[in-house]
């Protein structure tokens, strides 16, 4: 069976200062925004919030999604990195942080979290996701 790219949705959470949140993740040892892999039948909305709040506890109200893109960006797995699928096919959510929001890694997906200018990005080490998330960056304005 041909391998294929997993649906996911990633956030793009933006304080007052138009810094960007991304944490770095020792699983993957590199940067990474907020992002996960869509449940069987789970909308984007109800997934960017699951994996927010997964990850850090993160309580999502409606009231701050700012945008729902319907461009998507992708990226390739490293090779042999997982049996199924061969990437990532992101939705992007772009997100305007409330203050009062949790922002606590919750599992081994991060262990420290930056707000970063999103055009210093390039200064990160994200490894194969470089060019899916200017991209990202780029479709929501900040770039």
């Amino acid at each position: 069976m041909a391998k294929i790219y997993r649906q996911a949705v990633m956030a793009v959470i933006v304080n007052t200062e138009y810094k960007v949140l991304i944490g770095y993740s020792p699983r993957d040892k590199s940067f990474k925004f907020p992002q996960g892999g869509l449940e069987k039948n789970e909308d984007l909305i109800t997934g960017i919030k699951r994996e927010l709040k997964e990850e850090l506890n993160y309580q999502l109200l409606d009231k701050q999604i700012h945008m729902v893109y319907d461009k998507k960006v992708r990226y390739p797995f490293p090779p042999d990195c997982h049996p199924i699928f061969m990437g990532q096919e992101l939705s992007i959510v772009r997100i305007n942080h409330r203050n009062d929001a949790e922002t606590i890694p919750q599992d081994d997906e991060f262990d420290k979290l930056l707000w970063i200018k999103p055009s210093d990005i390039s200064q990160y080490n994200y490894q194969y996701r470089s060019h899916a998330y200017k991209k990202a960056l780029e479709i929501c304005g900040l770039i």
